[in-house]
């Protein structure tokens, strides 16, 4: 292997360390509770290294959500291309892969910190990251309605795209609350997506899909 390659796959090594050492130091001590001298001792290097490679600890956490979307992707996929029946339950059943995904991997404090960047640093590079997971979720969302409209659930005149962004919108929302709360289960931040998002989509579902979604209420 070349010098240079050698150089930049001991770099990656490194990097990936330090994010090791950030993710598990986070679920430990908490984010606020986190030094970058502490992540640096942990992860065998100096501090100066964990600088370098990441300048701030916001930069840091926004690494770690980079690195946990490419870990669900597959996960994700696979779910797409195999969507329940119903527009709503494929709703309710993404937003449960996605809560689930992202507690796995990171603290709700971590959650919390990665929402309000936006807020807090419009402009800086934890807020353009931000903005990037947004828009991975909204391609799916957007991949969800399409393959509604295919299979006749949803009608073939909604605009997808601004389909796909109401629901974005109203499911962060939802996230970010569940997020705030101490302990809020998963099945509330369901039962709050089901109620809401069940009123919107009454107004795209093609009749088919409405009159199924209506029959399976009024039996359960």
């Amino acid at each position: 292997m070349a010098r240079g390659g050698l150089r930049e796959r001991n770099k990656r090594l490194r990097a990936e360390q330090v994010l090791d050492a950030a993710a598990l130091l986070f679920r430990e001590r908490g984010y606020e509770g986190t030094h970058i001298e502490a992540i640096a001792e942990q992860a065998l290097v100096a501090p100066a290294t964990v600088y370098n490679y990441f300048a701030t600890k916001p930069n840091l956490l926004m690494a770690l959500a980079l690195r946990h979307v490419r870990a669900s992707l597959p996960e994700r996929r696979a779910f797409l291309s195999n969507l329940p029946e119903e527009p709503l339950q494929g709703v309710i059943a993404f937003e449960s892969l996605l809560a689930r995904q992202a507690m796995r991997r990171l603290s709700r404090e971590c959650w919390r910190v990665i929402l309000s960047a936006t807020f807090l640093e419009p402009e800086g590079p934890a807020s353009r990251t931000g903005a990037r997971l947004n828009t991975l979720i909204l391609r799916h969302y957007i991949r969800l309605v399409l393959r509604y409209q295919e299979t006749g659930k949803i009608r073939a005149s909604v605009d997808a795209p601004a389909l796909a962004e109401i629901l974005l919108a109203l499911t962060t929302q939802y996230f970010g609350n569940f997020v705030a709360a101490p302990a809020r289960p998963i099945e509330s931040l369901l039962d709050q997506t089901e109620r809401h998002i069940g009123i919107v989509l009454q107004g795209v579902l093609a009749e088919q899909g409405l009159v199924a979604h209506i029959s399976e209420r009024d039996s359960s």
